[in-house]
């Protein structure tokens, strides 16, 4: 790989002589090794983390993204050598390992609430644009990498590779008020740094006037990964749970909800339209596909159907270069067909359609967002009003006390960081102890 790609931002002592690691294998590693990393079993995927061992975490979700990126990075530079001064299979292993890391307790419920949290102290302190408070899940995994994640006195964050950094940033929007995806503004320097030569932060003017940013290939990878996990592991899950029956792809009312989904997302998913008769005949096709024999055990049939579509989405993609790119991570363009970027859609529809809105799913993220929300204003009180840390864990502590006293925007980011670090489970305990509305011990969270 180009030497640019894997310079770090801060100065390290220099490894061991006996290590003969690869600088993307080291950032792979200290990704799997990390605090951050361990949370994601305990962080909700698309079922509630508890209700079975069976369905997927955050954790298997990442692991499981992690392994479709390397597959596709090892076929791609078998098929074009050229690209090996961009990418390795231990970058996109990296990459999407990491990709999730963000993400707070109860999945996009969670996400939504601690940002709604962030924008009512800004509103109440007069900031606007570029100094509102937000969060963001995307932003808070690039938080995490180079700033919050501890591994060495020396420096913050992981301290890794520009190729790795640039990898992971999915939407390198400016943070601002017109922008629902973005870098928090305290990263900003960091993120410069990570796409220098190759990209830049897109500033919410440019966003409204249509313009996108420039995204490493790495990061094209992990994209189309994490889109053929989404789609054919959650029906998958879905399966499982019996929220979604193979039938159902042939119901008439079901695959009419499905395709105006399809038609809502298509714009930002980059399909083309269809008709509601061909949303009806490609589920027709999956159903028939997936639909397992009347008689003996049904999963080795749905696994091997499952398992099937995502080889034929994960080969279907090839790459082309783009002339003229000083960069060489910025200088290839993932080029994913048509009807794979249909399927997958249409997949993530179906789970929509079955999963999401299901009043249980609908239930339970409806619930996590109260409770983040009353754990947001009841340790902002703590903080604020009491200048009182002695409700948060003690591993939190040497981060939290430093912003007592120091008035309620920066008690709000450390409470917001402080929740966004927990697990379903975490905040699940913390608010039964706090609240009391169940039996719970003393010793809950206090370590």
């Amino acid at each position: 790989m180009d030497p640019f790609l894997l310079e770090r931002e801060h100065d390290e002592p220099p490894q061991s002589p006996k290590d003969h690691r690869h600088a993307t294998e080291r950032d792979r590693d200290r990704i799997l090794h990390s605090a951050a990393f361990r949370r994601l079993q305990g962080k909700t995927q698309v079922f509630g983390i508890g209700q079975a061992d069976f369905y997927r975490t955050r954790l298997t979700h990442s692991i499981e993204v992690s392994q479709l990126a390397r597959a596709i990075a090892h076929n791609l530079l078998f098929e074009e050598p050229r690209l090996s001064s961009a990418l390795a299979p231990e970058l996109a292993e990296a990459v999407a390992l990491a990709h999730d890391l963000g993400h707070p307790p109860f999945g996009h419920a969670g996400e939504q609430t601690l940002d709604a949290c962030m924008m009512e102290v800004s509103r109440c302190a007069r900031l606007t644009g570029k100094k509102a408070l937000r969060f963001e899940g995307n932003a808070q995994t690039f938080h995490i990498l180079v700033a919050a994640e501890p591994k060495s006195p020396d420096y913050p964050g992981l301290n890794l590779t520009r190729a790795t950094l640039a990898g992971v940033m999915k939407y390198p929007y400016e943070q601002d008020i017109g922008n629902d995806k973005f870098i928090f503004a305290s990263d900003a320097a960091s993120a410069h740094w990570a796409v220098q030569g190759g990209g830049e932060l897109l500033p919410a003017r440019q966003r409204k006037k249509g313009l996108r940013p420039a995204i490493s290939f790495t990061c094209q990878i992990l994209d189309w990964a994490d889109d053929c996990a989404y789609s054919i592991h959650d029906i998958e899950d879905a399966l499982q749970a019996q929220f979604l029956r193979p039938g159902d792809l042939a119901d008439a009312r079901f695959a009419w909800r499905v395709a105006n989904h399809y038609e809502e997302t298509r714009e930002s998913e980059s399909v083309p339209r269809l008709s509601r008769s061909e949303v009806r005949d490609r589920l027709l096709h999956l159903d028939l596909n997936i639909r397992p024999p009347e008689t003996g055990d049904e999963r080795p049939h749905r696994k091997q159907a499952l398992r099937n579509i995502l080889n034929e989405l994960v080969t279907s993609v090839s790459v082309r270069n783009l002339p003229g790119k000083r960069r060489q991570d910025y200088a290839w363009e993932l080029i994913v067909p048509d009807e794979a970027r249909i399927l997958s859609v249409l997949c993530k529809s179906i789970v929509w359609e079955a999963v999401i809105t299901d009043p249980r799913v609908a239930a339970m993220s409806t619930k996590g967002k109260e409770i983040l929300q009353d754990l947001f204003h009841l340790l902002m009180k703590e903080l604020v009003e009491k200048k009182s840390y002695e409700l948060f864990p003690r591993y939190y502590r040497p981060i939290i006390e430093g912003v007592v006293g120091k008035g309620e925007l920066e008690a709000a980011r450390g409470v917001c960081n402080f929740l966004a670090l927990l697990t379903d489970a975490d905040a699940l305990r913390l608010y039964a102890l706090l609240r009391g509305n169940k039996e719970t011990s003393i010793f809950d969270l206090l370590g």
